[in-house]
């Protein structure tokens, strides 16, 4: 299993991704956990310009004491999972 199916594992398990019919896509907490990392940011005064700021934010509070090697990790697969590749 590599480094990435571990974290979609760890993702998985922690109820921040779900699978359904055959897909991985983020779940309610994980849309939670953006939503209210955008608030704080929006309270502060920062511009959303870049959405891969909060999922990086959102990674970062939830997995505090993770390597930095399992958050970039985390960041890769919860960008696109959060539609921001388009």
């Amino acid at each position: 299993m590599s480094d990435q199916d571990d974290i979609l594992d760890r993702l998985m398990a922690d109820g921040y991704v779900d699978r359904r019919n055959g897909r991985l896509v983020p779940a309610a907490r994980w849309h939670a956990a953006v939503a209210r990392v955008a608030a704080s940011m929006l309270i502060r005064g920062e511009e959303l310009e870049d959405m891969r700021v909060p999922v990086a934010w959102a990674i970062t509070e939830a997995y505090s004491g993770s390597s930095e090697e399992e958050l970039v990790e985390m960041v890769a697969v919860m960008t696109p999972l959060t539609g921001l590749h388009r």
